[in-house]
């Protein structure tokens, strides 16, 4: 999962390069077009999959100060133990 989130955020920047260079030269609008397909692409399959962590860490905004902040720990753990 740590790789979708990572492809996310790759494509989450090439969508900011991509809308400052267009926003200078229209012709570059398509580029932009593209680059937007392809963070929803990245979107999607990333939410069409969420990990256990995903589902714990849902739960954590149920909580205040460091009773959140441990079941966030625990999320992490729980995400990192499936990755192996």
């Amino acid at each position: 999962m740590k790789n979708a989130i990572e492809k996310l955020a790759h494509c989450a920047r090439e969508v900011a390069n991509k809308a400052e260079v267009a926003r200078g030269n229209p012709a570059e609008m398509d580029q932009l077009l593209k680059a937007m397909i392809d963070y929803r692409v990245a979107a999607l399959g990333y939410l069409a999959h969420p990990t256990m962590g995903d589902l714990i860490k849902a739960q954590a905004l149920k909580y205040d100060g460091q009773t959140r902040e441990t079941v966030e720990r625990i999320a992490e753990l729980v995400d990192s133990l499936n990755e192996r």
